[in-house]
């Protein structure tokens, strides 16, 4: 089993589920041309590439299922109509039929709009990781909810919308939970960690320890 330390508050909390993730690289091509003198002459890049994500369903799709918009680059000057974009993209779920259902969405604006503007596009995708799931009788998610209340931590499980080393080692066949930190307001100018969540965590994990080398020394 495996305990991975990537969650946010409260001390006590475990990941018992994360999505599966997949990746979506776009480049749109269209057709240079002098914005000024021959505006008509070209395939603006970043038209067509806009319109495509005006129209998509992006941020929370349901409750399981996430989409995101997370880099746009092309053009160097206002003089050119933009021959070339680059959009990287993702989508994330809990089912793979809904996952695969939104990529197939995303892709289809992407194709549709360039067809429409008489432009092309590149698509590559790839899967960063799976997604799993662990019952709350599963020894790996017992361990660490005994662990949390012999504490006097405030034990819940949950479902993430991010994904973890846990999903890796979940894949490999090792039944692996997300221990929280106490990490708060993640991915922004905010983050933060409090020193007293630390130390909950770090007799949480000796714990956890002690309990599994408890039951090995048993059998």
């Amino acid at each position: 089993m495996g305990f991975v330390l990537d969650t946010g508050p409260p001390v006590g909390k475990v990941v018992v589920g994360a999505p599966t993730h997949d990746h979506l690289t776009v480049r749109v091509i269209g057709r240079a041309a002098h914005a000024g003198a021959a505006p008509e002459q070209g395939i603006s890049a970043i038209v067509a590439a806009s319109r495509a994500i005006a129209r998509m369903k992006l941020g929370r799709i349901d409750e399981e299922t996430t989409a995101n918009i997370g880099s746009f680059h092309g053009g160097q000057a206002t003089n050119v109509v933009c021959p070339e974009v680059e959009i990287r993209a993702e989508a994330r779920s809990h089912s793979t039929q809904k996952l695969e259902a939104q990529m197939a969405h995303m892709i289809a604006c992407f194709r549709e709009e360039a067809e429409a503007m008489g432009a092309q596009v590149e698509i590559e995708t790839a899967r960063h990781y799976e997604a799993y799931r662990l019952s709350e009788d599963a020894p790996v998610v017992q361990v660490a909810r005994e662990s949390a209340l012999a504490l006097g931590l405030p034990y819940e499980s949950k479902l993430a919308g991010g994904g973890s080393d846990a999903n890796v080692y979940n894949a490999k066949g090792i039944p692996t939970v997300v221990l929280s930190t106490g990490m708060d307001q993640v991915h922004t100018h905010n983050e933060c960690c409090r020193i007293s969540d630390l130390e909950k965590t770090a007799l949480w994990v000796l714990e956890i320890v002690r309990r599994v080398a408890e039951g090995a020394r048993s059998q």
